[in-house]
């Protein structure tokens, strides 16, 4: 931007200046001469050391903060101790620290490390053996010096080989690493000449006035000097001590003025002229000059009442008031910008998910079209989906800060894309949802399939084990050839997604390599009853029965849907067989244990987890009843009852009579406390304990259906066959077809 009115207001008003200020330094030259012969003198000197002070003490502080990082710093000691190939990431950090310390400090130029075991220079931009940089022939004289630091003469440095015009003019601070040993290499941290003599340039724009600084042997490492074509004259000449560098400072010989008399009366009655002339020309000038802005403010106050604008004039001046419309441009544009940026992210991700679910179809144009204004390639043979999804979620969020998981998941999309680059697939990826980044990948190459996508969602999952806290499982879903086929590939890569309970952790699944799973899913809903009953009753042989649930379901593949559904079912079942319990162990139940198993259902992994959870959930809560019962002064009596029962149930005559004659109770209140102790009613026991004993005869002997009904204390056998069927679901002869052995 041009400085159009900058250079106005100085042209305009340095010719009053020069003449007002000539005349009176005309008047008062010769008593003020020798004085300001002395203040030159000492000026010139106090700018000499203030300029030795300057270097000494920033030449120092970068001194100390190299000394700081080369004993503290983990990055760089991990980098003179390890002479392997370091990995990607700590090469970024140490990358990242250079930056940090090349930032330190203006005068920096840059800061690069050197390392004897495999000779390897790392710097800000590469990291290369000693052979390919740039300064190679500098560190080869300093590896072999015995002082544990230096600073250099004046030399040009160099970083890249054969791009001698990018080469700048520097003074390098070497340090041997580690401190007062040395032996494993060296920093260097070459200080920018032209910065350094810009600096020096903004404390004294004199004209007249020069310094030169020249190095321990003499040689001119920088010149301060605005008219170099004049003769001059040493004033000032000082050493540092701490860098060892001369400073030279003087003036040049110009004549400024002549004259013909002193302490005139006619000039100093010209003087009083001249400054009476001068105000008035200066009025003229300045009011003049000011038109302008008084046009720019009085735009502003009619734009800002057309808008209907708040700008505060109050007791600000006219360069206050523009300010101020400034700033609130400035403030609006940076919101517009803010909101523009903000929304492209929205409408990427959103494309993103529209095409993944497909909402609607997409065409090649506007695919081209969106890709483009997204800054992505949109060119490809074929496509495919894969579903990255972190492991444990619930346990990562939780040991992480917000912040710093999404720097975690800000990794690991960065990795998805650096993995494919230069082999022929460009990779689009997106967090769809909080614990899982979807990955489009676009294989440029006709001859590139689904395989080639495995290969490298492998090397992802391998990165993200070896190198972060967590782990991830991969769907990759089919092969699509066109646009409108990346909805199916997407859900197939969600379908394989949903195997990694039963598959594991920490794996890439592949949809086309899934195989249906065997099995009858119907055969685990006999040991879900059985395993509900055992636990209502409170036997001891619950637990095995749960075990054997778990290994049927391992047994087979089942996805996570298909897992929770047989949780629900689990839990379903537990509530309908303890719905007849006393009030207090259904609240148990409802309050405590059911949130807990609802929780397992919702963020487990594997089925192996969610079977460990829920058995402690379970063991917890039965021994709540067990507890329960021993704490009831009926339960040792009912236990009694049911033992009878057990014992005698091919009496025929047992019933719940003979039980009240037997225990002395009434039928009504006996009925009530045994089914407030089992949860289930007298009468419903002793059937399901004839049933079992029938289906045991049934299954190992060849008696008739008669004598059995008769071994479980029923006269009639169609009694027997009804209270079967009932409980069953079938007669006790088809049973025997399916169970047991023919009557001989």
């Amino acid at each position: 931007m041009q400085k159009t009115w900058f250079y106005r207001l100085l042209l305009s008003y340095f010719p009053i200046f020069f003449v007002v200020t000539s005349v009176l330094i005309l008047l008062t030259f010769l008593l003020l001469s020798e004085t300001s012969r002395k203040e030159t003198i000492s000026a010139n000197q106090t700018y000499v050391r203030h300029i030795v002070q300057l270097i000494d003490h920033t030449l120092g502080e970068i001194d100390s903060m190299l000394i700081k990082d080369i004993e503290t710093d983990e990055h760089i000691k991990q980098f003179f101790n390890d002479g392997s190939t370091n990995p990607h990431y700590n090469i970024y950090e140490i990358s990242r620290k250079l930056n940090q310390m090349s930032t330190f400090n203006g005068l920096i130029d840059s800061v690069y490390l050197y390392r004897y075991m495999d000779q390897k220079v790392m710097t800000t931009n590469m990291y290369v053996p000693l052979e390919q940089f740039g300064d190679q022939a500098f560190l080869g004289d300093r590896e072999n010096a015995q002082a544990f630091y230096e600073l250099s003469p004046k030399r040009s440095y160099l970083e890249f080989q054969g791009e001698e015009r990018f080469s700048s003019s520097v003074v390098s601070i070497v340090r041997k690493y580690p401190l007062l040993q040395g032996g494993q290499g060296l920093v260097v941290v070459n200080i920018s000449l032209a910065s350094l003599a810009k600096m020096l340039e903004e404390l004294n724009q004199s004209s007249i006035s020069f310094v030169e600084i020249h190095d321990r042997e003499g040689n001119l490492i920088l010149a301060l000097d605005h008219a170099s074509d004049l003769p001059g004259t040493v004033i000032s000449k000082m050493d540092s001590s701490h860098t060892g560098w001369t400073y030279t400072g003087g003036l040049h010989d110009v004549k400024l003025f002549q004259f013909a008399s002193i302490l005139s009366y006619i000039w100093v009655g010209a003087g009083i002229l001249i400054v009476i002339i001068g105000s008035i020309w200066m009025a003229v000038v300045t009011k003049r000059n000011y038109k302008p802005l008084e046009s720019i403010i009085s735009r502003i106050n009619r734009l800002t009442e057309q808008k209907k604008g708040d700008l505060a004039k109050g007791d600000a001046d006219e360069f206050g008031f523009i300010e101020q419309a400034i700033d609130n441009l400035i403030e609006q544009s940076n919101i517009y910008q803010r909101l523009h940026e903000e929304d492209s992210l929205f409408r990427r991700r959103h494309f993103f998910v529209e095409l993944m679910e497909g909402n609607r179809p997409i065409g090649e144009a506007e695919w081209q079209v969106e890709l483009e204004r997204f800054g992505l390639p949109y060119a490809y043979e074929s496509l495919g989906v894969a579903v990255f999804e972190i492991d444990k979620y619930g346990d990562v969020t939780t040991q992480y800060s917000y912040r710093d998981f999404c720097l975690l998941k800000f990794v690991l999309s960065s990795v998805i894309k650096e993995v494919s680059e230069g082999k022929g697939i460009s990779v689009w990826a997106e967090w769809t949802e909080q614990h899982r980044i979807t990955a489009l990948y676009q294989c440029k190459n006709s001859t590139e399939e689904i395989g080639e996508v495995a290969v490298q969602v492998e090397q992802v999952r391998a990165w993200v084990e070896q190198n972060l806290d967590f782990t991830v499982c991969v769907g990759v879903g089919s092969s699509a050839a066109e646009l409108l086929d990346v909805p199916t590939s997407y859900e197939s890569a969600l379908n394989a997604l949903s195997y990694k309970p039963s598959l594991g952790l920490n794996r890439v699944i592949i949809y086309s390599e899934l195989e249906e799973p065997s099995g009858e899913r119907v055969r685990h809903l006999q040991t879900l009853r059985s395993f509900a009953l055992a636990f209502r009753t409170g036997e001891s042989d619950w637990e095995p029965s749960f075990e054997e649930l778990f290994q049927q379901l391992r047994s087979d593949r089942y996805t996570r849907e298909e897992h929770v559904q047989l949780l629900n079912s689990m839990v379903q079942h537990i509530y309908q067989e303890i719905a007849d319990f006393p009030s207090e162990v259904q609240a148990a139940w409802s309050d405590n244990a059911v949130p807990e198993l609802h929780r397992v259902r919702d963020t487990f992994d594997v089925a192996e987890e969610a079977q460990a959870r829920f058995h402690v959930i379970l063991s917890e809560f039965h021994q709540f009843i067990v507890a329960f019962r021993s704490s009831r002064s009926h339960y040792t009596l009912m236990q009694e009852v049911k033992l009878y029962i057990e014992k005698e149930y091919a009496n025929a005559d047992l019933s719940l009579n003979l039980l009240c004659e037997v225990f002395g109770l009434n039928g009504k209140y006996l009925s009530r406390l045994f089914k407030e102790a089992f949860g289930e009613k007298l009468v419903d026991f002793m059937v399901r304990v004839r049933i079992e004993e029938s289906k045991r005869l049934l299954e190992a002997t060849t008696l008739s259906l008669q004598q059995i009904a008769n071994a479980v204390g029923y006269i009639h056998d169609i009694s027997f066959i009804r209270a079967f069927k009932k409980v069953m679901g079938t007669t006790p002869g088809d049973y025997r077809k399916n169970h047991g052995q023919s009557p001989s």
